[in-house]
């Protein structure tokens, strides 16, 4: 929160540098909430757009479940007279101290909405997002599936009547299911019975399983541990896809745009190069356990490689295949695909030779490699 918190700081400096107004950074941190507002939009993209801020309100909780959920104190804090209330409790205020870079946002675009005379429907609904955020990261918090399909009906209520005669009382009706539902308790799980174990013969299939068993252990890892991580890494390195296809577009798929999506993709390289930490760590608490046995010291390295490549490759290789429509010419986009792949192998070791340096470490090396990739290519 501190790291975060820092950020939005160096950026109000950073603006404030560039003779930027108070009201400018307002508005400027405010930008994404208030687009939701603007009327030229359709209601299929309303809903869309809601949807998609409460996925990535979901995935900034994620990658802090951990955290947000008491770590393993709460292993004892479970055995102590506490009620379900009084530990949801806990864990919203806790959510909403994690929260607060996201509410700054919100608070800034609810004080612009106020300062501009806009309709009260625009404040119930920019009250109505931050509620329905708070359920979708509380069903995160709580492994609960069954609250996507409640904040997925608010946002379809909320974004086809925006606009309409009735959207000052579709979004009160929201705003107040979704704030019952952070007060309610939650009906109890039922309890999953456990199958019984029965015997099968081993086919070639499962002889396959057993010796891919150390890459198993990488994509478990990353998909089922660091599983908010991973997808926050493919929420950013879809939007810096999308950002290149943009600009490209934008110059009319000229070919001499070409140096955008191979910026593009070293940047996506370098976003998905930080899952090696989480790898690295996840695998050096096993040692107490597979130290034991006879592998050879950093058995887990190629397979880790090879499970964030596997994450990064879908991204690149779109990429590629949007700069051959655009008309570079296909031995580049595919030399292109294969350096960035390349580089990605290499911030492996940059993202774990220093844990305060890691960031500066890894992009010096992504920008010198980028920069090698330019030489050779155009």
């Amino acid at each position: 929160m501190l790291r975060r918190w820092q950020a939005i700081l160096l950026a109000t400096g950073v603006l404030a540098s560039a003779n930027a107004s108070a009201f400018g950074n307002l508005d400027t941190y405010a930008r994404p909430l208030l687009t939701l507002l603007a009327p030229g939009h359709g209601a299929a993209w309303r809903i869309g757009y809601l949807l998609a801020l409460q996925a990535l309100a979901a995935a900034w909780v994620a990658m802090q479940r951990e955290q947000v959920a008491g770590g393993p104190f709460m292993a004892f804090a479970g055995s102590l007279p506490f009620t379900p209330r009084q530990r949801r409790n806990a864990d919203l205020a806790v959510l909403l101290l994690a929260d607060s870079p996201l509410l700054l946002v919100t608070a800034c675009a609810l004080g612009l909405t106020a300062g501009r005379g806009a309709p009260a429907a625009h404040a119930v609904l920019l009250c109505d997002l931050a509620l329905l955020a708070l359920v979708a990261q509380r069903g995160v918090l709580e492994r609960r599936a069954g609250a996507w399909a409640g904040v997925a009906a608010g946002a379809l209520l909320a974004g086809a009547c925006f606009g309409t005669r009735l959207d000052l009382a579709a979004n009160l009706i929201v705003g107040a299911a979704a704030a019952l539902a952070l007060v309610l308790a939650p009906r109890p799980r039922a309890q999953r019975h456990a199958r019984r174990p029965h015997a099968r013969r081993a086919g070639p299939l499962a002889l396959e399983v057993r010796r891919g068993a150390a890459l198993g252990m990488s994509l478990a890892v990353m998909c089922r541990e660091r599983r908010g991580e991973l997808l926050a890494k493919c929420l950013t390195a879809a939007a810096i896809a999308a950002a290149a296809v943009g600009l490209v577009t934008l110059f009319e798929r000229d070919a001499r745009s070409f140096p955008t999506v191979l910026l593009a993709e070293g940047a996506i390289a370098l976003a998905f190069s930080g899952l090696f930490r989480g790898l690295h760590l996840a695998h050096r608490a096993s040692l107490g356990y597979v130290g034991a046995l006879p592998l050879p010291v950093g058995w887990w390295r190629p397979y880790d490689l090879a499970a964030v490549l596997a994450a990064a490759l879908p991204f690149l290789a779109a990429l590629t295949a949007f700069a051959c429509i655009a008309g570079a010419a296909p031995l580049h986009a595919v030399a292109a695909l294969v350096s960035n792949a390349a580089l990605l192998c290499a911030l492996r070791t940059p993202q774990l030779i220093s844990e305060r340096h890691a960031v500066v470490l890894t992009t010096v090396a992504a920008a010198g490699w980028t920069a090698g990739t330019f030489a050779c290519l155009l």
